[in-house]
């Protein structure tokens, strides 16, 4: 196996794609696994109390989902299942169009294309967790701790019995713009996660047959590096 670093486009967009994927499965982590909080009168306020209400006792989590990514030029769509476990378990499995697996340990995340037979593999560690939705993993926060709230206008519900929430990160310097919550108004079950990247670029994940504390193994979230591949390494050096 060679091991190098990624240097063309191709390879860049995957890195995004990576960081973006940890962001959204954190964000949905983050909203599924932290404590409660009081219910407001703000129906913004109810909607995020009431969404981490529903989830207060969630350990495990499986979804089907739908990922869209709009870029100038690109308008792309995949779909698959991932499984989560806490603290910081993760397994995407994407089915269409093409297989790709993405898996997070707890120590590293790895994205595998078998098409390309290519691993791109980062580090996951406690510095990453920090002033990013990643740390809610732990239980160490609360998303109006990290985040202001607001009505969300600019992207659309897919149904009239949702609430859509504009998150804004307080900590500076990330890359991403803000978050969009859709939030099922009557059952404040997660429906659909965007984020806004400061590129302009927008990827979203709507969730379907979602499914929490049910019995996952964590040799599911463990990745066997297949023989032949090329292995690339996306941390800074």
């Amino acid at each position: 196996m060679k091991s190098l670093r990624a240097t063309s486009l191709g390879r860049a967009r995957r890195a995004a794609a990576i960081r973006a994927r940890i962001r959204t499965v954190a964000l949905l982590s983050s909203c599924l696994l932290s404590p409660p909080v009081s219910h407001a009168d703000d129906p913004i306020s109810t909607a995020i109390a009431g969404l981490q209400q529903r989830y207060a006792a969630v350990n495990t989590v499986t979804a089907s989902f739908v990922q869209t990514y709009q870029a100038t030029g690109m308008n792309q769509t995949e779909s698959g299942t991932l499984w989560m476990k806490k603290p910081g378990l993760m397994y995407w499995e994407y089915r269409f169009p093409e297989p790709k697996y993405f898996y997070a340990d707890g120590r590293r995340t790895y994205l595998y294309v078998p098409a390309d037979r290519q691993v791109m593999l980062r580090s996951f560690t406690e510095e990453d967790l920090h002033s990013t939705p990643l740390e809610f993993l732990l239980g160490k926060g609360k998303i109006l701790l990290s985040f202001g709230a607001s009505r969300e206008t600019e992207i659309k519900s897919s149904s009239n019995d949702t609430v859509m929430v504009r998150l804004t990160p307080k900590a500076p310097d990330l890359d991403y713009s803000y978050l969009v919550l859709e939030i099922d108004s009557r059952t404040f079950d997660l429906r659909r996660i965007a984020i806004r990247e400061r590129t302009g670029n927008l990827s979203e994940f709507a969730f379907t047959e979602m499914r929490t504390n049910v019995k996952i193994n964590d040799n599911r979230f463990r990745f066997q590096m297949p023989k032949g591949v090329e292995v690339i390494e996306l941390d800074e050096k």
